[in-house]
């Protein structure tokens, strides 16, 4: 029998993405037989501690607590950490794991930009570590339904394609308000924008289903040069950050098969993202035969490596996908556990081909110009 990864995590405290969405489907069966947590690291030891006793399930195999990245790198009891911290300190933290040998899970954006996105790709490489980023959306049981849609030629040659859709609001991040803990989103050099972080995801799900991109033309307006700091209730803080990273950002191209897209995310609204005409995520596909439509009313659609969306058209027939109870980053673990080149599942390599699209929008966004990929 195979024996299971044994897995450390930086940045798996009590509360957070890594405890609520990224590490609990390695907690239940069937993937608590393959995957065993054995250590966490975050960097205040007390939070550490708390964490460990959190994730020690028996006296006899207690989670080990680290607050650096070093440390926890270093524990020869570890084949594979994962790296789920803020975007800031990706590549600091990432380099640890990678030069101590160990397989590399890290959270998308896996770094701040392109550039450090190619650095821990060409490090992985050279090391020769295997990597997963976490760009879960391809995992989507709706998503995977489309792409098979497409390549049955249900719709035909495809056309053109067309999205908009917005981040939740009031108080949703890239607006007039922030939440306390959250105010490093503002700052673009953080590499956590808009265009970074929703729209590397949907752009993950976009270019499985579609294929690649092969030129933009983008517009990125920030419509709120500040923004006022408010605790989890929504009450001000009375901090006011400067803010640089836009709060609109439109894209308009063509893929590398000849097809046309627009697409458009929204942030900074105040209208809850609940109401309808809100529109929190619609996608368009036309072909030669017909259309797909994709929709959903959750409030954090736009998030689409999170939240599947809730409805699916083929023409004039609403297509129902089953649930199979797996969220998709169970689903991304599952398959990391195929191998390497078996496994549907994205790395570093293939993470440096998305950055290469969001710095593509970028680079047109402040030029003003067309950019081919």
């Amino acid at each position: 029998m195979t024996r299971p990864i044994r897995l450390g995590c930086i940045g798996l405290s009590t509360k957070g993405w890594a405890s609520t969405h990224l590490v609990p489907p390695l907690l239940t069966s069937p993937l608590s037989s393959q995957y065993t947590l054995l250590a966490v690291c975050t960097t205040n030891p007390t939070s550490a501690e708390a964490s460990a006793a959190t994730y020690s399930t028996t006296d006899t195999s207690p989670v080990k607590a680290y607050h650096t990245s070093e440390s926890i790198a270093s524990d020869p009891d570890l084949d594979m950490i994962a790296v789920s911290i803020k975007t800031p300190h990706h590549v600091e933290a990432a380099t640890k794991v990678i030069s101590a040998g160990k397989d590399l899970f890290i959270e998308w954006p896996a770094g701040r930009g392109l550039k450090e996105t190619k650095l821990l790709a060409s490090l992985a490489k050279a090391q020769g570590i295997r990597t997963i980023v976490g760009l879960q959306a391809r995992q989507s049981v709706l998503f995977r339904k489309v792409k098979r849609l497409i390549e049955a030629g249900e719709i035909g040659g495809v056309l053109s394609t067309s999205m908009t859709s917005r981040i939740y609001g009031p108080h949703g991040p890239w607006g007039p308000t922030v939440h306390k803990g959250g105010e490093y989103l503002l700052k673009r050099d953080n590499g956590a924008t808009l265009l970074d972080i929703p729209g590397g995801h949907f752009f993950e799900a976009f270019t499985y289903i579609l294929g690649p991109v092969d030129t933009v033309s983008a517009t990125a307006v920030i419509q709120h040069a500040s923004s006022q700091v408010v605790n989890p209730d929504g009450t001000p803080t009375g901090d006011v950050i400067p803010a640089d990273a836009p709060s609109q950002v439109a894209v308009c191209g063509t893929l590398k098969s000849g097809a046309v897209m627009s697409l458009h995310w929204r942030a900074g609204l105040d209208t809850p993202a609940s109401v309808r005409a809100a529109t929190p995520l619609v996608w368009v596909i036309d072909g030669t035969k017909g259309s797909i439509r994709i929709e959903s009313d959750d409030p954090a659609a736009a998030l689409v490596e999170m939240h599947e969306p809730t409805q699916l058209w083929v023409n004039d027939e609403e297509v129902k996908v089953e649930d199979d109870g797996k969220t998709n980053e169970g689903r991304a673990w599952e398959e990391y556990l195929k191998g390497e080149g078996t496994g549907d599942y994205p790395d570093l390599e293939h993470a440096v081909q998305i950055k290469s699209i969001i710095d593509a929008i970028w680079r047109s966004a402040d030029g003003g110009i067309r950019v081919s990929l």
